[in-house]
Order: structure tokens, then sequence, then C-alpha cells
């Protein structure tokens, strides 16, 4: 019997024992599978994340490529209207002048597209592993390679670089003395710049990069579809919609802060450049006053210089919810501007 007893004991505490041990085998199981759909959904994120930001950076040069054929098809029109009229060139409107002098003059710079979000995604091999779809990631290393070679053609193509120096321009100056007005200043300025433009028309270089003016319509027409299409393919294999991508858009520029009343009151500085600053001071009798200090570079084929000015308002506030409403009062608006650097252009 008392054999019996401890034997039953012993089975007692073997079976304790393994609903422990099975107890704890099951609790870390079901730590590490929470933990591993944890992880899975931060993996998750992190590819639409990076799937958004590289599909949202092929839409913004599509949009590029859109407009640059726009200003072109608009440049060209202009060019071919004073190509017909050149011997009523006196005639032409002069914003018809100065826009076919723009369309065919070079820039002073090297033609870029933003490739912040290229380099992001060629930073880390993780970035990849993490999108899962392959034909996602060659359709985006696809695009980025195209994207730079059409950037090349654009900086050292004779097709897509304009013909006339930006230097050449520059020495298109009017001798001036100190009493001559603006209006001669224009007039004069208007009578040289019609003079160069017919004489650079005549220039074969010139008529070369107007020949191939449909060509370049062409090949923008054909690359913003080619590259449409991709991205809309993309936009399928990675399950994204439109409204999914509306949002991501306007996370990334949404700008501000939500305040209450008592962390509003006080003073703050707006300042986006040495040349601007904004001070607004907001008090608690929801009375505020704003005071703008800023300057303006022109320069301009007739005059050149800063344009300084100050402005002041003064009002009231109130929230409303997270939104901030002012009411002005029109008489407190005061502005100043100071035109004295302002100068003709030797």
């Amino acid at each position: 019997m008392s054999n019996a007893k401890k034997k039953g004991s012993r089975n007692h505490w073997g079976i304790q024992f393994l609903i422990s041990v099975l107890g704890t085998a099951i609790g870390v199981g079901l730590t590490f599978a929470v933990s591993n759909r944890m992880e899975n959904r931060k993996k998750e994120e992190a590819q639409r994340l990076t799937a958004m930001m590289v599909i949202h950076d092929i839409d913004e040069t599509i949009d590029q490529l859109k407009k640059m054929k726009q200003e072109m098809e608009s440049g060209y029109d202009e060019t071919q209207y004073v190509m017909e009229h050149l011997d009523q060139l006196d005639s032409v409107p002069d914003i018809t002048v100065y826009n076919t002098v723009e369309y065919l003059l070079l820039r002073d710079h090297d033609f870029r597209f933003d490739m912040s979000k290229e380099k992001i995604f060629h930073s880390s091999p993780d970035t990849w592993q993490n999108l899962g779809s392959m034909k996602f990631i060659d359709n985006v290393q696809s695009f980025y390679f195209d994207r730079q070679l059409f950037q090349e053609s654009m900086n050292k193509s004779d097709i897509w670089r304009e013909p006339i120096p930006l230097n050449e321009y520059e020495k298109l100056q009017v001798q001036d003395d100190d009493n001559q007005t603006v209006e001669q200043y224009l007039k004069q300025y208007n009578i040289l710049i019609r003079e160069f433009l017919k004489e650079k028309l005549d220039d074969k270089q010139v008529q070369q990069y107007i020949s191939y003016s449909a060509w370049r319509m062409t090949e923008l027409v054909r690359i913003i579809a080619e590259w449409t299409n991709k991205n809309n393919e993309n936009k399928f294999l990675m399950s994204i919609t439109d409204e999914e991508l509306e949002d991501y858009v306007n996370n990334i520029y949404q700008n501000g802060i939500a305040l209450k009343e008592k962390s509003l009151i006080g003073t703050w500085s707006l300042s986006s450049s040495d040349e601007y600053n904004s001070e607004y001071e907001f008090s608690k009798d929801h009375v505020y006053s704003m005071r703008n200090i800023g300057s303006s570079s022109v320069n301009l084929p007739f005059y050149h210089g800063k344009i300084k000015y100050e402005f002041k308002e003064n009002g009231t506030w109130k929230l409303e919810g997270d939104s901030l409403t002012q009411c002005v009062d029109l008489e407190s608006i005061d502005v100043k501007i100071d035109v004295s650097d302002i100068a003709l252009t030797p």
C-alpha cells in the first residue's frame, strides 16, 4: 500500500512536470509566433513604403517629362511663327520674340533629375529583399537605367541641347547713358534682340535643332507612354491602389503641428532663407500681429538688383479643432517697398 502510494505520487509529480514543460514550450512557441508575426508585419510595411516611394518617384519623373513636352511644343509653335514672319519681325509681339530666344537658349547648368529616391532604393540590399517581387525590382532597375541615359542625352546630344550659348545672349547689352529711361532702354533692347534672333535663325546649327523638334516630341511621347505602362504594372505587382498612393503623397507633403491655445501663445519666427523672415506674435486675448521682411533678387535683360519689402498686419485669432483661424484688421495693414537697389543693366 505504501509502495502504491509512492508510485502514484511519482506519477502525479511526473504529470505536473510534463504539463509545466508543455506549458513553457507552448508559451515560448506563442511568443515566437507573435514575434514573427510582428516582424513580418514590419517587413510588409517597409515593403509597401519602399514600393510607394519608388512608384511616386517614377510618377513625378513622368510629370516632369509631360511639362517639358508642353514647354517644348509651345516654344516650337512660337519659333515657327517667328520664322514665318521674319520679314515683318518688328510687328511680332515682344513676348513671342523673348520666348523664341528662350526656346533656343542653352541652359546655364546641366539637366538633372532628383536622384534622392534612387539612392535610397540602391542603398541597401535589404530593401530589395523586402520588396518580394523580382519583376518589380527589375522594372525599377530598368527605369532608373533608362532615366540616366535620357539625362545624359539631354546634356550631351546636339538633338536635345539648345544651340545658342548663354554667353552669346549675355553679350546682348545696351550701351546706355545716365539719362536713359527704362522705356528708352526697352525700345533699344527690343531692336537688338530682334537683330540677334534673326541672325541666329540663319545659323545651320540652330536650323538643325529646330528641324529635330518633331523627333523630340515623338521621343518624349514614347518615353512617357513606356514609363507610364511600366509604373501601372508596378502598382499591380505590389497591389498598391491609387487611393493608397494618394494617402502616401499627402502624408509626405503634410506640414504643421497640432497645438493647443496655451502652446500657441508667444512669438513664432518662420524663415525659409536669408532673404525672407516672418514673425507672428499670438497673445492671450486672442490678438495677433505679423511682420514679414524680405527681399527678392531681380535679374532681367533691362534691369537688375533687389526689391526689399516689409509687410505688417494685426488681427484676431482662434483655434477651431486643429485649424487656426485668423481675422485680419484691414486698416492695420502696412506695406513698404524699397527699390533703391534696382538699376538698369549696364
